[in-house]
């Protein structure tokens, strides 16, 4: 009986919750001060239907849900049971204000019109908070891509003017600019190779170019970027840590010169003259084989006015081995087989440029030579060229400069375009091959000489940052044109074929007035100052001064494939390179280079 009356109970309060339940049947869900934003839209958000059943549970998360659309400020939702024992939803919304105004403050270096362009939010948009993350990021990756960074404190109406959207950023300003670790380099030197200074908005890019133009004195052995952003909120501080470098040196010893020979070696030089940046050098060579002596007195300001334009003067005597041997090299023909053929350079340069930004300069310089060629076999032997006189021009020219670091680069180009208008006066001359004189002789003419460079460098993984030598494995690229106008002594020509142009060729191999190089090398440090070097050369000369012996010469243009290994080193001497080339043929040659690679 007991067992029966337990069932009872059980079905009746089954009958009773069901009932309950129909009872609590949402039957009509009201939206309340909504104007732009549809009844379509706020039902669509919630997961409360009409006909469902009423779960306060279930409106709380249709609360969350409807604030999370950001197009309301505020948003209630309540439940009203009715007479019939079912539910009212009502829906009480609060619209964000229609946009009519973006106004943006506090930016300096970035224009307005550019932060409105990024904003996902426009002028008659509903405000969202939504879209006001979205347009916060796209102005914080404007100011990133240009090197600056910004804070947002205010991205909201204005409360007196709900209708104009008040975007108030914070950009990050530079507190001091220190430097440390100079010692015999002056302050006011220093100085005037920061160009951040307190007060500027902060940028990456301008603080990172501070930090490459110190290193690329040559001043300091190492440059390190110190920041500080703790101070105050916005405010970074800086600081430039050097460790000086020897600038000064004497030296005497033996090196071998352009032809291969033996030569006696005298180089005084300094280039931080009295901490001053200025830089002074005396250099003398004196070959085993005779000829004279080629001396380089040279003078360098690189302040000479407040605009920091650099002033160069040069005086020398030099001689220039023509068509020289290469050390070791074997393979092709060589007009110095029978007699040695030099040119003497006696003259004078001066030159200024002068940097328009952090990447561009211009430059203008004059020379005045004065040429005489000398051969120790007598000027009547076949297959000799000596065109003696006087030659002059002045250079314009505009480099960009983007490389990261100058000594050894990674990443970044070089372009240069230099315009030269040149004057000749040849007053003795003789030009043989095989007993027949060629073209061109005495006289005085014009010429114009122009001459388009440009360099390229990648390298794998991130930027070196502020550890600008750190040793980097580089692919690296250069091309060269060049073209001359006008009727120019043989010894103005371009010339192509050795240690800085087409390796695997003798020595000015070929030449002509329009040239093209291209070079193409993989730079692998094996230790900071040592490297090895794969290479391929492709390039000549054409269009100049007929064939000699066995340099053929084209009319047109011929170029050639060279190619090879090499390895390059960094000493207190300055950058020596040895390569080894080979011709189109497959012959080798062997080429020894004292200065800089590209």
């Amino acid at each position: 009986m007991s067992l029966r009356i337990a069932w009872i109970a059980l079905l009746f309060a089954l009958v009773a919750a069901s009932l309950a339940q129909q009872a609590s049947v949402i039957k009509e869900i009201v939206i309340k001060g909504n104007v732009r934003v549809t009844n379509t839209a706020i039902l669509a958000a919630m997961r409360t239907k009409v006909g469902a059943p009423f779960v306060q549970e279930t409106l709380d998360q249709d609360k969350r849900g409807l604030e999370d659309l950001g197009f309301f400020s505020a948003v209630a939702v309540s439940g009203i049971p009715l007479d019939s024992g079912t539910w009212q939803v009502t829906i009480l919304v609060t619209e964000w204000p229609e946009i009519k105004e973006i106004r943006v403050t506090g930016n300096t270096v970035v224009k307005t019109d550019d932060i409105v362009n990024v904003l996902t939010l426009k002028t008659g948009n509903v405000y969202n908070t939504n879209a006001v993350r979205s347009s916060a990021d796209a102005i914080r990756k404007l100011y990133s891509s240009k090197g600056y960074y910004v804070q947002i404190p205010d991205f909201s109406p204005l409360k007196d003017s709900p209708n104009t959207l008040n975007i108030q950023l914070l950009e990050l300003k530079v507190g001091t600019v220190g430097y440390q670790g100079n010692g015999r380099t002056k302050d006011w030197v220093m100085k005037r190779l920061i160009k951040t200074k307190p007060g500027d908005t902060f940028s990456e890019v301008k603080w990172a170019n501070d930090i490459r133009r110190l290193l690329n004195t040559q001043w300091f052995d190492t440059v390190h970027s110190l920041a500080d952003d703790q101070r105050e909120l916005g405010m970074i501080d800086l600081t430039a840590d050097v460790k000086e470098a020897k600038t000064g040196q004497f030296n005497v010893g033996v090196q071998l010169d352009p032809s291969s020979s033996f030569a006696g070696v005298i180089r005084l030089s300094e280039n931080n003259f009295g901490g001053t940046g200025k830089s002074v050098g005396l250099n003398f060579i004196q070959a085993t084989q005779g000829d004279g002596p080629s001396v380089d007195l040279d003078y360098t300001n690189p302040f000479f006015d407040s605009k920091d334009t650099q002033l160069h003067m040069a005086l020398y005597s030099r001689l220039v081995y023509r068509f020289s041997n290469s050390f070791l090299g074997t393979g092709g023909s060589d007009l110095t087989s029978a007699s040695r053929y030099t040119e003497r350079r006696t003259g004078a340069t001066l030159g200024f440029n002068r940097p328009v930004t952090d990447y561009l300069s211009l430059g203008l310089s004059g020379r005045l030579e004065t040429i005489k060629t000398s051969q120790n076999n007598g000027l009547t032997q076949p297959n000799f060229i000596s065109q003696d006189g006087t030659v002059g021009g002045l250079t314009f020219g505009a480099t960009r400069n983007r490389r990261d670091v100058d000594v050894d680069p990674s990443r970044g180009d070089w372009m240069q375009l230099q315009v030269e208008p040149g004057y000749a006066d040849i007053t003795k001359s003789t030009i043989i091959s095989n007993g027949v004189p060629l073209q061109g002789g005495t006289g005085k003419g014009m010429f114009g000489r122009g001459v388009l460079e440009y360099r390229k460098y990648f390298s794998p993984g991130p930027p070196r940052g502020t550890d600008l030598e750190a040793p980097r494995n580089v692919v690296a690229f250069r091309a060269k044109f060049g073209v001359i106008t006008g009727q120019v002594p043989f010894f103005e020509q371009f010339f192509a074929g050795g240690s800085d142009t087409v390796r695997g060729y003798a020595e000015d191999r070929f030449w002509g007035k329009q040239t093209l190089i291209s070079t193409l090398e993989y730079r692998k440090p094996i230790q900071k100052s040592f490297n090895v070097i794969g290479f391929v050369d492709y390039g000549g000369a054409w269009g100049g001064y007929k064939s000699i012996a066995d340099f053929r010469q084209s009319e047109k243009l011929k170029l050639h494939l060279g190619y090879g290994v090499g390895l390059s080193f960094r000493t207190p001497l300055g950058p020596i390179r040895l390569d080894l080339g080979f011709d189109e043929r497959g012959r080798s040659r062997t080429h020894f280079l004292i200065g800089n690679s590209f």
